[in-house]
């Protein structure tokens, strides 16, 4: 049996307090699929949240934890995201790199979880084709 090929689906979200301003809570989801079947989902809070920006670099980084620890070794991941600059910064074919210490932290662990997988795609997506992962991010806020 050859090694999955998968598609991994990644979103945050935040919810504000009544100045629309101030962050009150965060949560991140994802989905993990093999194109026949959704193999891997995930949704949880998140203690502390910085910005939408932040979470998404968890979200995305909670998936390709969880891809690592289920799969051995995949044939290819393709990366979904709605956070275009998330993934603009983890795909190392574009030279964009965060400005924030933390978020490039996790980019740089992003790209070791994956460095394995011969073939790695990203691309961001509409909200719309990313639905199953937003409503998993919104299932996790406490």
């Amino acid at each position: 049996m050859s090694p999955p090929s998968l598609l991994g689906y990644f979103d945050a979200s935040v919810h504000f307090g009544p100045d629309n301003e101030t962050p009150t809570s965060g949560a991140v989801g994802f989905v993990v699929e093999d194109g026949l079947r959704t193999c891997l989902e995930g949704s949880r809070p998140v203690e502390a949240v910085v910005s939408t920006s932040a979470l998404e670099f968890r979200a995305c980084l909670a998936m390709v934890r969880a891809v690592d620890r289920a799969f051995d070794r995949p044939s290819s991941l393709h990366v979904h995201g709605d956070a275009d600059a998330v993934i603009r910064a983890v795909d190392p074919d574009v030279p964009a790199v965060p400005s924030e210490s933390v978020a490039r932290r996790r980019v740089v662990e992003i790209r070791d979880r994956v460095a394995d997988i011969p073939v790695v795609t990203y691309r961001a997506v509409d909200r719309a084709d990313n639905d199953r992962a937003h409503r998993l991010a919104r299932e996790g806020h406490r």
